[in-house]
């Protein structure tokens, strides 16, 4: 997945990595206005820069994951 993201934007692709998770990619920033749902869901988290990867194998936690940084007023790019 290569693009540029933007502040109070999240990217997810519905392709799996060839590790077989489903990454999610978002700034720090609006990262830690859904942290709370990230560790309730138990998903893994990586930095890389300005940059948080979020990985999971599963669709449903991505999905879960997904509505609420919308309810939270996060723009969804998804691929």
């Amino acid at each position: 997945m290569r693009r540029i993201i933007n502040d109070g934007e999240l990217a997810v692709d519905r392709r799996r990595d060839p590790e077989g998770n489903y990454i999610v990619v978002m700034k720090v920033k609006d990262y830690e206005n859904v942290k709370d749902k990230v560790n309730e869901l138990g998903l893994t988290v990586e930095l890389a820069s300005d940059l948080v990867l979020i990985k999971s194998k599963s669709w449903s936690r991505v999905s879960r994951l997904i509505n609420y940084a919308r309810s939270r007023g996060i723009r969804v790019r998804e691929s």
